[in-house]
């Protein structure tokens, strides 16, 4: 898993012109944010329940973003040069056991070449990238939006060589990339974990951004 984690590092924010046809549209809404399970006790039942216990989410504020992760998560940064420039992504990144990892990032790309360019080529790109430096299939995939109006793109993959689970999520929010994604090397992803992971990422407002700084 720590192999991995370093070659995610410096795949993350490489392009690639490879692309797969995407049919379906779904959107992120309140259905599949995390629910806090209050617990209250039925009438006529004598059972104390003990509350369960919610994790707060972690803040970036110069992300301009909140998720929430099993535990802390670490801050790594980088700076990648490519044809279009100079780079920088920071990462964060939660590891279990050696076993199962949560990463959460951002990246800003040239404003020109967002405008210029073709959005859904960017986001299938990056798929793509990392694809095949994971050397790893895709299992499903799928158009997504963020707050009902950016872009992005989420799919499912499977590295049979090192038994990883992966599960990705890439949203272009004007010229900011945010990458989620999820690995396991002891079983495929539970639904209820990816829910409670994916489904909690919120964009913080910028005044709230700035305010944090």
């Amino acid at each position: 898993m720590k192999q991995v984690l370093l070659m995610l590092i410096f795949a993350s924010i490489l392009l690639s012109c490879n692309s797969e046809p995407i049919d379906s549209i779904p959107n992120i809404n309140e259905s599949t944010r995390t629910k806090v399970n209050t617990n209250k006790k039925e009438a006529g039942s004598t059972s104390i329940t003990a509350p369960v216990k919610t994790i707060p989410p972690f803040y970036s504020p110069k992300g301009s973003f909140s998720v929430v992760f099993p535990d802390t998560p670490k801050e790594h940064e980088h700076t990648t040069t490519s044809e279009i420039g100079k780079i920088e992504l920071t990462q964060y990144i939660y590891g279990k056991d050696d076993t199962d990892a949560w990463v959460a990032s951002f990246s800003d790309y040239p404003k020109k070449m967002i405008q210029l360019g073709n959005k859904e080529q960017l986001l299938k790109g990056i798929k793509s990238r990392i694809l095949e430096d994971l050397r790893a299939t895709v299992l499903f995939e799928e158009k997504i939006k963020l707050e009902d109006k950016y872009d992005g793109l989420s799919f499912v993959a499977k590295a049979k060589k090192k038994n990883l689970n992966i599960t990705y999520k890439i949203f272009l929010v004007k010229n900011r990339v945010y990458q989620l994604s999820m690995y396991s090397s002891v079983g495929p992803i539970q639904a209820q974990d990816s829910i409670a992971f994916f489904g909690s990422f919120e964009l913080i407002p910028k005044e709230y951004s700035e305010a944090s700084n």
